[in-house]
C-alpha cells in the first residue's frame, strides 16, 4: 500500500529541487551581458587600447573610435591597459552593469627621458638627398592614396555548377568550357574546400566566444580543464544554433544551449 504522506513529500522534494536548479540557470542567463562603451581621452588615440576581464579572462580591444564590448557579469573587474594610457581598474558594480553604454575616462601616460644622445650617422641635413642616399625603399599602396583594398589572403573562387551549364549552353559566347572547374566539381574537390572553409569559420567562431566569455567561464560552469575548452565549444556550435545566437548577442540563448550540450555529453 502506497504511503500517500510519503509519496507527496517526495514529490514536494524533486518539484523544489527542480525549481532551485531552473533558477540558477535562468540567474546565469541574466547576469551575464555585453558591456559597450568608450575610453574617452582628448589628447591621445584611443583605437587599440586593451580591456581583460579579469574575473572571466575574456578580453577585447577598442575599435577605431575608441569604442568596445565586452560580457561581463557584476562584481567583475576589468583592467584597462595601453603603452599610452595609465592602466585603469574597473568594478562592474550594480551601477556600471545598469547602463546601456559608458564612458570611460582615461589619463595619457607620459614617458620623459632624461639624456638623449642624437647621432648624425652622415646624415647632411638636407632631407630629400638624405631620403635618396638612405637605399631605403617603401613601396607606395593603396592606403597611400586613400583608395580601399584587399589586405587578406585571397582565397580560391569556387566556380558554381550553375556558371559550368550556362558557359556549356553557350560556348561559342563564353569562349569555352572551362575544364579545370568541372573537373574539380566531378572530383569532389570544390564539395572538400567548401568543407573546410565552413570549418574555418567555426573555428574562428569558437576562438571569438572563449575570448568573449573568458576560459575561466568554461572551466567553472562545466567542469572542464583549459585543454577541453576548445573542443567543447566547437562540439557545442556543431551542435546547436550557437553560432547565430552568438553573432545576434543572444547570449542567454548560447549559455541555454551549451548547458544542453554539456547535459547531453555526459548522460
Amino acid at each position: 500500500m502506497i504511503n500517500l504522506k510519503r509519496y507527496l513529500r517526495e514529490i514536494s522534494f524533486i518539484f523544489c529541487f527542480l525549481l532551485g536548479i531552473t533558477s540558477v540557470f535562468s540567474q546565469t542567463n541574466q547576469n551575464f551581458k555585453t558591456l559597450k562603451g568608450e575610453i574617452v581621452n582628448d589628447s591621445i588615440n584611443t583605437s587599440g587600447i586593451h580591456l581583460i576581464n579579469k574575473t572571466s579572462g575574456s578580453k577585447t580591444i577598442t575599435n577605431i573610435e575608441g569604442e568596445f564590448e565586452i560580457g561581463v557579469k557584476k562584481s567583475d573587474t576589468l583592467i584597462i591597459s595601453s603603452v599610452q594610457i595609465i592602466p585603469r581598474v574597473l568594478i562592474i558594480d550594480e551601477n556600471i552593469y545598469g547602463q546601456k553604454y559608458i564612458k570611460v575616462y582615461v589619463e595619457e601616460f607620459i614617458n620623459e627621458l632624461t639624456n638623449v644622445d642624437v647621432k648624425s650617422h652622415n646624415l647632411s641635413g638636407n632631407i630629400m638627398n638624405d631620403m635618396q642616399n638612405s637605399n631605403v625603399k617603401i613601396p607606395i599602396n593603396f592606403d597611400d592614396v586613400g583608395i580601399p583594398g584587399f589586405k587578406g589572403e585571397r582565397q580560391e573562387k569556387i566556380v558554381s555548377q550553375k556558371s559550368l551549364i550556362l558557359s556549356t549552353l553557350f560556348l561559342p559566347i563564353s569562349g569555352g568550357l572551362d575544364i579545370e572547374a568541372l573537373y574539380k566539381h566531378l572530383s569532389g574537390y570544390y564539395k572538400s574546400l567548401k568543407n573546410t572553409r565552413a570549418w574555418s569559420k567555426q573555428n574562428l567562431v569558437a576562438v571569438n566566444i572563449i575570448e568573449f566569455y573568458g576560459v575561466n567561464f568554461f572551466t567553472n560552469s562545466y567542469s572542464l580543464k583549459e585543454e577541453e575548452v576548445y573542443e567543447f565549444v566547437l562540439g557545442g556550435i556543431e551542435n546547436s544554433s550557437i553560432q547565430n545566437d552568438f553573432k545576434s548577442s543572444d547570449h542567454g540563448l548560447v549559455i541555454e544551449a551549451f548547458d544542453k550540450f554539456y547535459k547531453s555529453i555526459n548522460e
